[in-house]
């Protein structure tokens, strides 16, 4: 039977919108969380601002041996395009057992799950068994610009913690979650490149610069449209697969199907069936968008002003920030179009990863066993989350996992399933209850 009452917590939660792109409900969302957690959870909880979105930031105290922090994030992505969601994506509707939303699966749902399975544990045993300090965060979608300033305000703090945690509904294929122990950094960029103030006509093109020739020219020499990336100067360094990762190659491979991403996606066209070790361990780079010129209707014959791309690189362990934008200049260089070419890095942060043999992961993988839950191991995510912050700045170990089932992530028809937010609910009191028995 599904806990109705659960159901509706969760479905009105998304029912707020909280687009950190464009600001969107994010001040109402942080400060409903805020309340919601001090009423609640009876624990003190502030709204921090370091230049951006607020951060909702609290404290547990229910003089516990341990302290785990429960980091998540309230912001999600914009909803465009917009004709092809089934229904409104913030009107939260509940169509063939699933919620569809934005952010049901990224990570709201979650995110009031989680919190509602503290409450009931409190409820039940009066008290936490472990101390909890809540980070959740409204820049997620914009690269969490603020998190390295929380982490360094309150690093005395955040020190005392013996791990963190992140929930997401990770079952793949029901009645298997998996337990995600690391993820590859970023490197967003824009690249931009201006040849006049105006639009010149295009017969005069033979004698003229195209901007979109120029930022064609370094898209074809980062990326063969059959072969995938072409990064040298960041394979040279690459250090993954490594032993853990091997050993646990079996796992990641019976737990996320790519034949499960292909039909989520609807995707028609790929590159490879034999994709797990370059997508999850190999560095990475895409084109998210590239625009110029006239694409309307009719025709316009001109020499466009302008030409913008936007890439993003995901980097892996003994790869770092610097090293993808100081290749990426000299690529530039090499190629005669630095004097032609702006880059500016919208959004940088490093590789994260926990050790599989960690108590941490004993505690995530007991409480799915415990419901009847197949557990695997996923030592790295392909993509990424400031999970640096915790294990390379605070040195804890960090897992993201919780059971339940969803997907479209980013896109139309974001969804979890009507079963999801109990099972997190449940999980909860689990691995709480895990974590704290351990050494």
């Amino acid at each position: 039977m599904i806990d109705q009452k659960i159901l509706e917590e969760v479905i009105n939660f998304l029912r707020m919108p909280s687009v950190s792109g464009t600001g969107e409900g994010i001040e109402e969302t942080a400060s409903y969380l805020r309340d919601w957690i001090s009423d609640r959870l009876n624990a003190s909880v502030e709204l921090l601002r370091y230049g951006g979105h607020p951060i909702v930031y609290g404290k547990l105290d229910s003089k516990a041996e341990k302290t785990l922090i429960f980091y998540s994030m309230y912001d999600v992505q914009p909803v465009e395009p917009l004709d092809k969601w089934i229904s409104p994506p913030f009107e939260a509707k509940v169509i063939d057992g699933n919620i569809i939303a934005r952010g049901a699966y990224n990570t709201k749902g979650a995110l009031m799950s989680t919190l509602l399975g503290m409450e009931r544990l409190l409820k039940e045993d009066k008290k936490l068994p472990v101390n909890i300090i809540f980070i959740i965060e409204g820049e997620e979608e914009l690269g969490s610009p603020s998190m390295p300033k929380l982490i360094e305000d309150k690093m005395g703090e955040l020190k005392i913690a013996s791990g963190a945690f992140f929930t997401i509904p990770s079952e793949f294929k029901e009645g298997k979650a998996r337990i995600t122990l690391g993820n590859k950094g970023i490197v967003f960029v824009e690249l931009k490149c201006r040849v006049s103030e105006f639009d010149v006509h295009s017969s005069y093109s033979r004698g003229l610069i195209n901007p979109v020739a120029v930022l064609s020219k370094i898209i074809s020499e980062l990326i063969d449209p059959i072969h995938g990336p072409k990064l040298t100067w960041l394979e040279d360094k690459t250090v993954t697969p490594d032993s853990d990762d091997l050993e646990y190659l079996g796992e990641l491979i019976e737990s996320s199907p790519m034949e499960e991403i292909i039909e989520n996606y609807k995707v028609k066209l790929y590159r490879s069936r034999d994709w797990y070790i370059p997508v999850h361990f190999k560095p990475t780079v895409n084109v998210d968008g590239i625009y110029s010129g006239y694409v309307g209707k009719g025709t316009k014959t001109i020499l466009p002003s302008e030409a913008v791309a936007r890439l993003d690189f995901r980097i892996v362990p003994n790869i770092e920030p610097k090293d993808v934008i100081e290749g990426l200049k000299n690529l530039i260089e090499g190629l005669g179009l630095k004097g032609l070419v702006e880059l500016e890095v919208k959004d940088s942060y490093t590789w994260s990863k926990t050790s599989p043999k960690n108590p941490i992961v004993k505690a995530a993988r007991n409480s799915l066993t415990n419901m009847n839950i197949k557990p695997y191991i996923m030592t790295m995510l392909p993509g990424s989350a400031p999970g640096y912050l915790f294990t390379r700045k605070l040195n804890i170990p960090m897992v993201y996992t919780a059971p339940g089932k969803g997907g479209r992530a980013h896109a139309p028809n974001e969804y979890i399933t009507m079963e999801t937010p109990q099972k997190i609910v449940q999980f909860t009191s689990y691995f709480l209850k895990e974590f704290s028995t351990y050494k």
